[in-house]
């Protein structure tokens, strides 16, 4: 199976924009044999296809990578000593600042046992982190595959990719080059058509761009991270989770940056009918930190949402996206290679990320252990120094926050988190 070019080139921008996912799952483990839990994992590993993979590059990277086959190693499993869990924060953190190279290894799973005070119980956890590249599967996909690993059920087998032998692969990248060509030029006029009929006024307009504020800045290498679970009913007051979450985010860094109202966030939002393991699409969201009255701020977020959502699902939106499907390989490159992401923007789509999944029942288990939450933290960017994850599993809801200590230090962490929870707490 050949790599999707908007797959590739997440790829090829991973080593100077770092972007492997991190998903946090914390069991409730008084006891664990990690041997037993190493081995059940690896077990479930070898039935699931995606997760024996890696990539392969054509011979003069002529071509896209292909995913092909890969055993399952111990390589791909790392343990991690416990601790507390202001201890277990730390390394996590440091975790999120790692990036695998997916032509070992499309994925690393990190295990940290005996972790006392972790939220949503009295006892010792087990945390387990997938980290995962991006050009292998978005938010959604990850969460199917974390959940196949963690289910009480074994999932079916699937099989991998196999990518064809190199020789195989120069022939196809010859015999398919003519028709890229053509395409491109198709692609170009369909583009076109499809920026007259968004700019139409049937289709919503697109979000405004937001002025830079502080943490609009490069972030540096190092990582840290805070998680604040939260009850899934107490959010769902103000609308759906994604809301609630806008909702309190909005007036907590409105206070913490001493900004005026002009503070917006980028959303993911999904799309169908993706041709690449990708299917979602950003948005700009005012976050609306001058309406005081919480429902009546939810219910314009909720609306402008919506209004995005519209826009970016709108058919020639899908048409527009795909003017990279039939570029060469070579050229996508060679303009990737070359983009610079030192470039400070006028605006930006939004002040921080929120990224918000839903990854189903709290019905997981590892090891005998069942789980209490699971949590994430969205990677950050030349000009985005502080990010959001928003993560549901059964009746909690984990609400991270991700920066620099480059750019906020722990005690400017700390407050902007105590911030967020009085916000979240007022919903």
């Amino acid at each position: 199976m050949q790599m999707h070019p908007t797959d590739a080139r997440r790829d090829w921008l991973g080593d100077r924009l770092p972007s492997d996912q991190f998903l946090v799952y914390c069991f409730d483990a008084p006891s664990v044999q990690l041997e037993r839990v190493l081995a059940e994992l690896a077990a479930r590993a070898a039935l699931i296809g995606d997760l024996r993979t890696r990539a392969v590059d054509v011979p003069g990277l002529l071509d896209y990578p292909y995913w092909t086959d890969r055993d399952i190693g111990d390589d791909q499993f790392t343990t991690h000593p416990g601790g507390d869990w202001e201890a277990a924060t730390i390394l996590l953190g440091r975790l999120v600042e790692g990036s695998l190279d997916i032509r070992v290894s499309s994925w690393r799973l990190h295990l940290i046992p005996d972790v006392t005070g972790a939220p949503g119980g009295d006892g010792p956890a087990l945390i387990a982190v997938l980290q995962i590249s991006h050009a292998v599967a978005d938010g959604v996909r990850a969460s199917a595959l974390a959940r196949a690993l963690f289910e009480k059920d074994s999932p079916p087998r699937t099989e991998p990719p196999r990518a064809p032998a190199p020789a195989a692969m120069l022939v196809r990248a010859a015999v398919k080059l003519p028709g890229q060509i053509v395409g491109v030029v198709a692609d170009g006029v369909r583009a076109n058509r499809a920026e007259r009929e968004l700019a139409g006024p049937s289709v919503p307009p697109p979000a405004p761009g937001c002025p830079l504020v502080a943490v609009n800045t490069a972030p540096g290498p190092r990582r840290t991270v805070r998680t604040l679970v939260c009850d899934a009913a107490d959010l769902r007051r103000a609308g759906t989770v994604t809301v609630a979450a806008l909702t309190a985010i909005g007036p907590a860094l409105a206070r913490f940056l001493e900004v005026g109202d002009a503070l917006g966030a980028e959303v993911p939002v999904a799309v169908p009918a993706a041709t690449g393991r990708n299917a979602y699409r950003s948005v700009g969201v005012a976050l609306r930190p001058d309406l005081r009255d919480t429902s009546e701020r939810a219910a314009a977020i909720a609306a402008e949402l919506d209004l995005r959502r519209r826009r970016v699902t709108h058919p020639a939106m899908a048409v527009r996206s795909r003017t990279e499907d039939h570029v060469p390989a070579p050229l996508l490159r060679f303009g990737t290679d070359r983009t610079d992401l030192s470039v400070v923007p006028p605006t930006v789509t939004g002040n921080t990320v929120v990224s918000s999944v839903n990854r189903g029942s709290a019905d997981l288990v590892l090891g005998g252990a069942a789980v209490r939450f699971t949590a994430g933290y969205p990677s950050l960017s030349p000009v985005m120094a502080l990010t959001h994850g928003v993560h549901g599993l059964g009746d909690t809801v984990a609400v991270s926050v991700t920066t620099s200590p480059d750019v906020l230090d722990d005690a400017a962490l700390d407050r902007y988190v105590e911030l967020l929870r009085a916000s979240l707490g007022g919903l």
